[in-house]
């Protein structure tokens, strides 16, 4: 099966289902802007009066289709669930239960609203309860989904996170002259690298005066930021390796430097080149044992 006609079999499926009262597709097979191609999944928030029945057990999506696997994983939204399904074909499907008693609620939520704004079809509403989601999408900032900080952040949280990030170059070389190198490498690679991408949205929402329509969680980062950063984080992440995730550690701290001396200086604020001399330095010392 195609993604087109798996989820015109979910439709049918949901429109022949009583619990089932709503289904609404989002994501990039809705939106017209970076719309769905070939490896796009296929993302659904299906509203039942008995969700617990189709997260409990899969078996029921035997009548969609062949099923590779499946399995439930928690979503974003607080206390909601989604059954991930993979059908033959490696057709993926993700979809979010929610109760009908909750719809109040998950339009309510900080990044509902935004990501409709994307983009969305309403597929299946047997008792027009979706009605109002047109005005409140259309009226919602779609580059503010998950709580993302809008333009410009406030002084104070891109001082604090300059220095969460100092701070863990100094943490992470310790971790690696300990001998944890697992555990350096995922602070590197994951949350360090977090942080990296964070900057990278801000110095494009600076370049442009916060009109760069930046995704969630990086996606699409090679069509939005600026072009050089993009060719830069070539150097930032780290193989499971003592001596690479040595060097990975100084040239992302220049990467670091030049990304949020341009941003603070964007918010009105001070690059702290101090610090961040002594802390490059004693990681250069401190790391020098290990090549």
């Amino acid at each position: 099966m195609t993604p087109d006609e798996t989820l015109g079999r979910i439709v049918v499926w949901a429109d022949g289902e009583e619990t089932v009262r709503g289904l609404i597709l989002l994501g990039s097979r809705a939106r017209s802007e970076l719309p769905a191609d070939e490896w796009s999944d296929t993302d659904l928030l299906l509203f039942s009066t008995d969700p617990d029945r189709w997260l409990d057990d899969g078996r029921w999506l035997d009548a969609i289709g062949p099923v590779i696997l499946t399995f439930v994983e928690p979503t974003a939204l607080a206390g909601l669930f989604e059954r991930r399904v993979l059908f033959e074909g490696a057709v993926d499907v993700d979809l979010v239960m929610v109760p009908v008693e909750a719809i109040d609620d998950v339009v309510a939520a900080d990044g509902a609203m935004p990501v409709l704004a994307r983009g969305y079809r309403l597929l299946v509403d047997k008792d027009g309860r979706f009605d109002k989601l047109s005005g409140l999408a259309a009226a919602a900032d779609p580059r503010a989904i998950h709580g993302a900080s809008p333009w410009p952040p406030a002084l104070d949280e891109v001082a604090n996170l300059i220095g969460d990030y100092l701070y863990h170059c100094v943490w992470i070389a310790k971790k690696l002259r300990r001998g944890e190198l697992a555990v350096a490498v995922r602070c590197h690679n994951a949350y360090q690298g977090a942080i990296i991408r964070r900057f990278v949205e801000w110095q494009a929402e600076a370049r442009t005066d916060g009109k760069t329509n930046t995704h969630y969680d990086g996606r699409f980062l090679e069509r939005w930021a600026v072009p050089e950063t993009v060719s830069g984080l070539a150097v930032t992440q780290a193989r499971y390796d003592v001596a690479d995730l040595a060097r990975a550690i100084l040239e992302s701290m220049e990467l670091f430097r030049m990304l949020a001396t341009e941003v603070a200086k964007a918010v009105g604020a001070m690059y702290p080149s101090d610090a961040h001399g002594s802390i490059r330095d004693w990681v250069r010392r401190t790391l020098e044992a290990v090549h």
